[in-house]
């Protein structure tokens, strides 16, 4: 059987090997993936930047600059792990929430282009880097998203700056000499409506008209991918139809080489991903049949967070007896799971199951609650190699690595009131 990127033989012989809980990526998958996406800015003057928070391993990170993709990093340690990873600075956004002064110097001193979404850290750097030249994330007023928690505009957000702040920026660039060169949006993740999408892009090229000196607009992330059976995909063809007459109008208007952005992260790795792990335990109680596993939600957080669907394939008995079950992990947390009520071929204790198009936002947003370690990660390249890119780590390293940590440094203060 073939799901997407992914054969189930390949998957199982992988689980055989090195056991489980493994995510597996494929790099075809990554590849074809920054394709189709490509699409959505057709022939213009056009930069795609990955937004490394959906998967910063380094592995796919080379794959990804290998593509010509720059990176949105929104941490300091992300934006040093892409410039280890050979990704030039000018390439780089540097999106961070809620900045400190720390974090503004190293993103000023590494090259990389600072994209403030707040109007009081633009006007401390102004203050302290006059002359300088940055970008301006804008909240449209409007966002978008697969769950409330991933909306990421509108009046009840805290990203971006308001549209009535404008003449407030404006000010403060005067005052300061500073170039506002790009102009960005974020409005949501996980969108797949066309419609929706293209609105939102052209509603950011009517604020962009209000700035003279721009060389880029960002039209930011949030492309969706159809992660129930059935349902459609992006029609990147469609979307780019849509807003080419417009991106064209826009660029013929701007000297110089404008420039037109967009920083996927889910869409280039989600499909790319799948999650192995081993049936532990089938149990009934009242009408509910729970199947538990070796993994759970520090593995995978999406389906307890935001209530996420990820199809689950049984690869040890694809042809069986479909049954309803609901799918639990080990932690100890009722939220704890990954699916509720799915049917899917009879499982037995000792099958692997297979999580599919978990890619994006699977080990970047897992833990190690329960004192449960990470799993270990795969990657199966475009010759058809297999190899470990991160290994996993046995309980008694696991616990010497804690006691390793431990510290006691005693801190010269006093704390009498």
């Amino acid at each position: 059987m073939t799901y997407k990127y992914f054969d189930s033989q390949l998957l199982k012989e992988i689980a055989a090997a090195i056991g489980t809980p493994t995510y597996v990526y494929a790099e075809r998958g990554i590849r074809q993936q920054i394709a189709q996406i490509r699409k959505v800015l057709g022939g213009f003057n056009a930069q795609l930047l990955y937004a490394m928070k959906a998967n910063s391993h380094p592995r796919l990170l080379e794959i990804i600059r290998s593509e010509g993709v720059g990176i949105d990093a929104v941490s300091p340690v992300e934006l040093k792990l892409a410039l280890a990873c050979g990704f030039d600075p000018g390439q780089i956004l540097y999106s961070a929430n809620n900045m400190t002064d720390d974090e503004m110097n190293l993103a000023r001193t590494s090259g990389a282009v600072i994209n403030f979404g707040d109007l009081e850290r633009f006007r401390i750097f102004s203050t302290a880097n006059p002359g300088s030249s940055v970008c301006i994330r804008v909240n449209p007023d409007r966002g978008a998203g697969h769950h409330a928690y991933v909306v990421t505009a509108g009046k009840a957000s805290k990203f971006g700056i308001g549209l009535d702040k404008i003449d407030e920026i404006k000010e403060i660039s005067d005052r300061y000499q500073i170039t506002i060169n790009g102009l960005h949006q974020h409005i949501g993740s996980g969108n797949t409506d066309v419609d929706l999408i293209a609105d939102s892009m052209l509603s950011l090229l009517d604020i962009a008209a209000h700035f003279e000196d721009l060389e880029f607009v960002n039209f930011g992330g949030g492309f969706g991918i159809p992660y129930v059976t059935g349902h459609d995909p992006i029609d990147v063809d469609q979307l780019g139809k849509k807003v080419e007459p417009h991106l064209s109008k826009f660029a013929s208007q701007r000297t110089g080489k404008f420039r037109f952005l967009i920083e996927p992260g889910r869409y280039i790795v989600a499909e790319a991903g799948a999650l192995l792990i081993e049936v532990t335990n089938v149990k009934q109680v009242e009408d509910n049949v729970f199947v538990g596993t070796n993994s759970g939600m520090n593995h995978l957080i999406r389906p307890a967070m935001y209530g996420a669907h990820h199809e689950i394939l049984n690869i040890s008995n694809l042809d069986g007896m479909v049954s309803d079950y609901s799918v639990v992990g080990n932690i100890c947390e009722s939220s704890d799971f990954f699916a509720h009520d799915r049917d899917i071929p009879e499982v037995r204790i000792g099958d692997t199951l297979a999580i599919m198009d978990v890619g994006a936002y699977g080990v970047s947003m897992a833990s190690h609650y329960n004192l449960r370690q990470l799993p270990a990660e795969v990657l199966v390249k475009d010759d058809g190699s297999v190899s470990v890119i991160s290994a996993r780590v046995d309980t008694d390293t696991a616990v010497e690595t804690i006691l390793g940590n431990a510290t006691a440094t005693r801190l010269d203060l006093d704390l009498r009131l």
